[in-house]
């Protein structure tokens, strides 16, 4: 497989660095394809909470945010379900792009990585179609407890080492490459 010029940036809606969603997106890096400039947004936590009053004169790290976002042809979004909901770092972070457009149109992979996360996955799915994102459900694989899509690791290199997890992260990666070629 071979991209000409990808830009991916990958967003985890799990702060903690060892997280499930976290390995999972460093495991896609580490089986990036040649041509693939894979960026995994690690910045969340620097956003200040969204506040409407602010939305004309944002801090850096929210320039920061739209920038990346902006230079993205392809955004991923990893995350856990937290009490039936998105988490709310994520919910943040898409609170300061409202109104600023830069998922209108964007592709979108939304992989479901727990098997008991379907709600988040919903309510995601949702909010990133009325901010205008084109979500590719062929890109967007989801768990289930008879087919985990990632299993718990300690590192993203012991993820990768295992056969059928690279297989699937492989997989996803043809899938990206083909639904990104019509675009």
């Amino acid at each position: 497989m071979q991209f000409t010029q990808l830009k991916v940036l990958a967003v985890s809606g799990s702060l903690r660095k060892s997280s499930l969603n976290r390995l999972s997106l460093e495991s896609m890096k580490l089986l990036t394809p040649t041509g693939v400039e894979f960026l995994i947004y690690d910045k969340l936590d620097q956003l200040p909470f969204f506040n409407p009053d602010l939305k004309n004169n944002p801090t850096i790290e929210v320039l920061n945010w739209r920038k990346s976002l902006k230079q993205a042809n392809l955004v991923i979004f990893a995350r856990p379900e937290y009490a039936h909901g998105i988490t709310g770092v994520i919910k943040n972070a898409l609170n300061w792009i409202v109104s600023s457009g830069e998922l209108l149109g964007k592709p979108i992979s939304l992989p479901n990585l727990s098997p008991r996360a379907s709600i988040a996955h919903a309510q995601l799915s949702e909010i990133l179609s009325v901010m205008g994102g084109d979500i590719l459900e062929s890109c967007s694989p989801n768990a289930s407890l008879i087919t985990p899509y990632v299993i718990p690791c300690d590192t993203a290199k012991n993820l990768c080492d295992i056969a059928v997890i690279n297989h699937r992260i492989r997989e996803l990666w043809n899938r990206i490459e083909t639904a990104m070629i019509t675009k």
